[in-house]
């Protein structure tokens, strides 16, 4: 749940294989934006390779949030302090100059691997778009660089971590709720902090469903004995802005009720839901061409038009 990108592709299980339902954030975005876009994306991709390629197209601002992503995560994986400028400026540029050039590459090459969605719908990219794809990925990581979430992170030293980029889960009743926390440490103080990096421009739509999430897992695991000693962190990194939210039984009581009520309207359309089974003329799709011109499955809806939707 930590990209920034239309759906998590790692919660989908191999082709083939059955799976019980679960529940995330991003699956709760993607369900909210379109019905049919859910199909294909947590049902049809289990069982056909070309939807589950398609699941995995990175549009460029998604692409840019997850260069953001890696460079972090391999950061904060490999050091326990600040490095110097030069080294800040070392690893922005090999972000920007050799991890998104290579990608850009293969992408442009029709690759198996890595799939830009204007390359794959041959939509042209003006260089005012790379242009702005770059200032994202350096502007985002001079700004970690300078967050006191990340500050703070390292003060406590790594032995007070309590996750990095870790795939979780708990149970609420009968669904198994999915969760990737950026980072998750323990303060000196003895309050848990869970940060989420954002790379938008604009604020997270549901960013508060998210960092929820999040309050419940660390509330589960007995990382706190009582529910204030939990803050959430949105921290947008290209608006230099971090959204903190402290947490109490009530605002643990509001997330659970959420996700019971979009986990049951989720349910309600499958056909057999004790199997997680779903039919796909029971997800109709949305009528809004603004929506349906940035699918990853825009062809599967128009293959007559070579993935065009009509103009309204």
């Amino acid at each position: 749940m930590a990209r920034d990108t239309r759906y998590d592709t790692r919660d989908v299980v191999p082709l083939g294989v059955p799976s019980a339902f679960s529940w995330s954030a991003s699956r709760h975005s993607t369900f909210d934006a379109c019905r049919r876009r859910y199909y294909y994306a947590y049902y049809a991709a289990r069982e056909d390779p070309e939807i589950k390629r398609l699941k995995a197209l990175s549009a460029l601002p998604m692409w840019a949030g997850s260069i953001v992503h890696e460079t972090i995560e391999g950061f904060l994986r490999t050091n326990n302090a600040l490095p110097s400028g030069e080294g800040r400026r070392h690893l922005a540029e090999r972000a920007v100059n050799k991890d998104m050039v290579a990608q850009w590459h293969e992408s442009q090459d029709g690759s198996n691997g890595f799939r830009l969605f204007e390359h794959e719908y041959e939509i042209p990219v003006e260089h005012e778009d790379k242009r702005i794809a770059v200032t994202i990925v350096r502007r985002a990581l001079r700004n970690f660089f300078g967050s006191h979430t990340l500050h703070e992170a390292l003060a406590a030293g790594r032995a007070r971590w309590l996750s990095l980029e870790d795939l979780v889960s708990f149970m609420l009743d009968d669904v198994k709720v999915l969760l990737r926390m950026d980072l998750a440490y323990r303060r000196t103080d003895g309050k848990v902090v869970i940060a989420d990096w954002k790379t938008g421009r604009g604020e997270a739509r549901f960013g508060h469903i998210q960092v929820a999430g999040y309050a419940l897992y660390a509330a589960e695991m007995g990382w706190v004995e009582r529910p204030e000693d939990i803050e959430t962190r949105l921290v947008y990194l290209t608006l230099r802005r971090t959204v903190g939210s402290r947490v109490d039984e009530k605002s643990l009581v509001r997330a659970r009720d959420f996700i019971r009520r979009s986990s049951d309207a989720m349910r309600t359309l499958l056909v057999d839901p004790d199997n997680d089974v779903a039919r796909e003329e029971d997800f109709p799709r949305v009528d809004r061409p603004q929506v349906c011109r940035r699918c990853n499955f825009r062809r599967l809806c128009f293959p007559r038009s070579n993935g065009e939707p009509a103009a309204q």
